[in-house]
């Protein structure tokens, strides 16, 4: 019985950890340029935006794929029946750090965006970028409802 609960706690640790914060996606991850956002652009500017979004991509993809590798040393270690909390405190706080890593660099590359950018074209791409956010949001959530499995309305008596 002991270990039923054990391998329960384990799992829902396991579950919890592997869901804990999703990975936002950048607007070009979702096949979107900055140039879909603002559409004066001129092509100094443009071009200084793809190296900064291809240097910053890059970054990113080297920080998650460091995360998927220490999110797969952490399942192994947590499917194992000993106390591995020597190997798994360590990796918990690693994983920490590169989902901080690529939030920071997400903050970085928006900054150098932002100095290749006027004040007007800088405002154009907030306003359609939190639309775009706030329907992908939207999108989301009626997903998410959909998924659900129907609920039985309450009788009324």
């Amino acid at each position: 019985m002991k270990r039923l609960i054990i391998i329960s706690l384990i799992a829902l640790v396991a579950a919890a950890t592997a869901t804990a914060q999703p990975e936002a996606k950048s607007p070009r991850e979702d096949n979107m340029e900055i140039a879909d956002f603002v559409s004066d652009l001129s092509k100094n500017q443009q071009s200084k935006i793809d190296l900064i979004t291809k240097r910053s991509t890059k970054i990113i993809g080297n920080y998650r794929q460091q995360l998927h590798d220490v999110r797969d040393s952490i399942r192994t270690y947590m499917n194992r029946p000993d106390d591995n909390s020597a190997v798994l405190f360590p990796l918990y706080e690693r994983e920490g750090h590169l989902q901080s890593e690529i939030s920071k660099e997400y903050y970085r590359c928006k900054l150098s965006i932002d100095k290749v950018l006027t004040p007007e074209q800088q405002r154009t791409l907030k306003e359609k970028m939190d639309k775009a956010r706030h329907n992908r949001e939207l999108r989301q959530h009626y997903k998410s409802d959909r998924n659900k499995s129907p609920q039985k309305a309450p009788s009324k008596k």
